[in-house]
């Protein structure tokens, strides 16, 4: 049977004899199974380092050592030597096949219980490998440190697996017992692509060790906007008792804007691992038109708050200021606090809560009567993590409540949003995103007498590349389908915008 040999010389087993078929027999297969297994030098494979990046986490670089330096198992290296009945081994047989064509599939979440299974029977190097990198890849990180400080216990020349080990701290966040291992295999004089990995991996600790971290962004653009004041198309409307006509700057325009952003962050870990840290980011977006300046708009936002980090939850508390302007004056100023917990299950779900809080007050009571709010909000988003986070698809549901100083103002509303992020190997980044939006107001708004309701349908679409290190062009398109039960609210709006930009 397949495999047989190699179990038979992994076991002890009484009375068995052999002859000169089940030698040859043996040999031919060990060695065919040894093409596929850890082997005894470096080989030819190299570490190879992946990163992954995300909202919360961007930047963290996570290694899968894959470099070949398990040497062949010795009789001194075998675990749990005792005699087998042949029904039991032919058992064992069956299972060890059943799990290498899954592991070698790809489906490692399928072939570690099996693996689990005969390790309760029959404990080799090879199992506890298996077993180890199968916990690796699905999320089972103390499961696989467990198994390859095991197998270094028995043989601490297992470089591949030391690799593995600090992999795996690693990703616990145990970076200092990372770096002892990685200086342990720098010790051992690997192959030179494998050194330059480590030395990557290294220098992925000394960032994740790091007290402070700060961002920095930049970008500027030109944008066309199909409806700068989000008019409806039609100039006169019907309202109670006659019929509105729209002053030209309410109505539909067309029109070019230079866009700008900047952002920049400061990130300040308090403790010496997770725990708690410190997040301050402040943010200037301004959009000025070329033909009708009194559409200009400018935030500018500053946020500072902790953060409380652990290796599967996320706590943060921001708490802002922000101030906007619109054409020419200053139209209002918010502060605000949006607490949200995430906490990922596995590598390849999580879940985030948030509940924000932001007080709108206006500077000009006589432009902007009644509209000072207090706005909260509530959404719930469960997050999927593809292809080592190459894919990241996201989906929202929340519910937004505005009480507004003057009751037409206020509203009450629901959404739903969906969406798509991909990273490209030619650093070319694509998002997509879907959200409906169902607003209901208090009161109807002057000159009608029926409730407005809007139904919202947003489209966005973004595709950003690299071009050089530290710098991006980027091209967003958005599209805005207001749906409303008042024609005055009724419009739909497109923009197009190319940017380019730097970070660091």
């Amino acid at each position: 049977m397949f495999l047989s040999g190699y179990l038979k010389n992994a076991l002890y087993i009484p009375g068995q004899g052999k002859h000169f078929l089940n030698i040859f027999l043996f040999f031919l297969i060990f060695s065919l199974f040894h093409l596929f297994c850890p082997q005894s030098s470096w080989g030819d494979k190299n570490t190879e380092i992946y990163t992954i990046e995300d909202d919360s986490h961007e930047g963290i670089i996570f290694a899968q050592a894959e470099a070949g330096l398990l040497r062949d198992e010795t009789e001194e290296t075998k675990i749990k030597p005792r005699t087998m009945k042949p029904q039991e081994m032919e058992a064992i047989e069956s299972k060890l096949t059943e799990a290498l064509i899954l592991y070698y599939d790809g489906k490692f979440g399928q072939a570690l219980p099996i693996f689990n299974s005969i390790s309760a029977e029959v404990e080799t190097l090879d199992i506890m490998w298996w077993i180890g990198t199968s916990a690796m890849k699905t999320g089972k990180t103390q499961l696989a440190v467990e198994k390859f400080q095991k197998m270094l216990a028995i043989d601490p020349k297992l470089y591949r697996v030391r690799l593995e080990l600090a992999a795996a701290y690693f990703g616990l966040g145990r970076y200092q017992e990372a770096r002892k291992e990685l200086d342990i295999v720098k010790a051992s004089n690997p192959p030179e692509e494998v050194l330059k990995n480590i030395e990557k991996l290294l220098a992925a600790i000394d960032e994740s060790t790091r007290k402070v971290i700060t961002g920095f962004r930049f970008s500027q653009g030109i944008q066309w906007d199909t409806n700068i004041s989000s008019g409806p198309d039609k100039r006169e409307l019907s309202v109670t008792g006659g019929t509105l006509t729209l002053d030209t700057d309410a109505g539909k325009l067309r029109d070019w804007a230079s866009i700008t952003n900047i952002s920049g962050s400061v990130l300040y870990d308090v403790g010496e691992r997770q725990g708690l840290m410190w997040n301050t980011t402040a943010e200037l977006y301004k959009s000025a038109y070329f033909s009708h300046g009194k559409f200009n708009y400018m935030l500018l936002d500053v946020t500072t708050g902790p953060w409380w980090v652990e290796r599967q939850d996320i706590l943060k508390i921001p708490l802002g200021i922000s101030n906007q302007e619109y054409g020419s004056d200053r139209l209002s100023w918010i502060f605000h606090i949006s607490p949200n917990y995430e906490h990922y299950f596995n590598p390849y779900f999580s879940l985030r809560a948030l509940h924000s809080v932001s007080r709108e007050n206006f500077f000009d009571a006589s432009k902007n009567d009644g509209l000072d709010n207090t706005t909260r909000r509530y959404e719930l988003s469960p997050n999927f993590f593809l292809d080592n986070r190459r894919h990241i698809i996201s989906l929202a549901v929340g519910h937004e409540d505005c009480d507004a100083e003057v009751r037409r103002n206020s509203y009450g509303a629901r959404y739903l949003s969906l969406s798509f992020y991909t990273k490209f190997p030619t650093k070319t980044d694509l998002f997509l995103k879907y959200q409906f939006a169902e607003k209901s107001y208090k009161l109807p708004p002057p000159l009608y007498t029926d409730d407005r309701t809007d139904r919202r349908h947003t489209y966005t679409a973004v595709l950003s590349q690299e071009i050089y290190k530290n710098t991006f062009t980027s091209f967003t398109f958005n599209y805005i389908d207001n749906k409303s039960t008042t024609e005055l609210y009724d419009f739909n709006k497109e923009t197009y915008t190319l940017n380019v930009g730097f970070y660091f």
